[in-house]
């Protein structure tokens, strides 16, 4: 679908663009390929957009008379559920998505609102592509609140009893935040390629909107970093927890071994049974053996207490 965006939202087709008015257009890859020559796209620039439809990553490339940029949409709410992904293609009068992968919608429906808020605030091919790229993320800081909620929640979640939860939902949501930490950098890349505005594509006194955009997806970066320093701050306290557990624990069974060992000593020295050792015939030996090990435990045991060793 093309439209005629000057002064009010008008379809028009391919035949029908002119130089002298401004459009927006959107079309599957398939599409692309059969009408790539009403745009001027070299076939160079269409294979070059049929290979990078396969990569993982966002990027922007200057052409002599266009940009051309791929964006593999992330989901802030789920991270590893499967991307949105599209191409771009700016011209000084033109706009055109190209849609690779949209299974839920979301692209088609940031299309339809871009373009016709665009027309409430003056139309120019700089405010087209800003007002497209700023829907694509408009949701991202609910998604991120909604993040942090999440985090304060795990945290709730940091006991004995669910401690491997806590563990494993700790290591998912930490490559959540890193994945998408590298995908706002890379946002923040497009941004800052738009403002050098090769070839003067886009008119000076309208730059302001790409730096905004820059900015604004910059803030999402910090924001993401902030979670992940609390999470890091969650994990920390997890493992002081554990670390303070196991003392606990190292703690017990020193304070055990050194009651025992002198009843290990007095063990040890009785069971030389030597000829000359008078206890060994003595009729209250055993019984003196028995009191002497008691008080031993006992006084051990009072004198950690008072040390406050438990």
């Amino acid at each position: 679908m093309i439209y005629q965006v000057d002064d009010k939202k008008i379809e028009v087709n391919i035949a029908d663009i002119q130089n002298n008015h401004m459009y927006i257009a959107m079309m599957t890859l398939d599409e692309l390929k059969e009408s790539y020559h009403h745009f001027h796209i070299t076939k160079r620039a269409l294979l070059h957009c049929e290979e990078t439809s396969s990569l993982d990553q966002n990027i922007i490339i200057p052409h002599t008379d266009y940009y051309y940029g791929l964006i593999n949409l992330i989901n802030a709410r789920d991270v590893f559920i499967k991307k949105d992904s599209l191409s771009f293609f700016i011209f000084k009068n033109l706009f055109l998505v190209v849609v690779i992968d949209d299974e839920d919608g979301h692209i088609k429906e940031v299309f339809q609102s871009s373009s016709d808020y665009v027309l409430e605030r003056g139309v120019s091919i700089t405010r087209l592509v800003y007002y497209f790229l700023s829907e694509l993320i408009s949701k991202d800081y609910q998604y991120i609140e909604e993040l942090q909620e999440e985090i304060e929640e795990l945290e709730s979640h940091d006991s004995e009893e669910e401690s491997l939860y806590f563990t494993n939902k700790l290591r998912q949501m930490s490559k959540e935040l890193l994945l998408l930490r590298n995908y706002y950098d890379n946002l923040v890349i497009i941004g800052e390629e738009l403002q050098m505005n090769h070839h003067h594509i886009f008119e000076d006194d309208d730059m302001r909107y790409f730096e905004i955009f820059t900015r604004r997806i910059e803030r999402l970066s910090n924001n993401v970093q902030i979670l992940r320093e609390l999470l890091n701050q969650a994990s920390e306290a997890h493992q002081s927890k554990l670390d303070y557990k196991l003392n606990k624990t190292m703690q017990f069974f020193t304070i055990v071994t050194t009651i025992f060992m002198p009843l290990t000593l007095i063990a040890g020295w009785y069971g030389m049974n030597f000829k000359n050792m008078p206890e060994l015939e003595s009729q209250y030996g055993y019984p003196i053996v028995i009191g002497i090990s008691v008080l031993l435990v006992i006084g051990l045991v009072i004198l950690f207490k008072k040390k406050k060793f438990f």
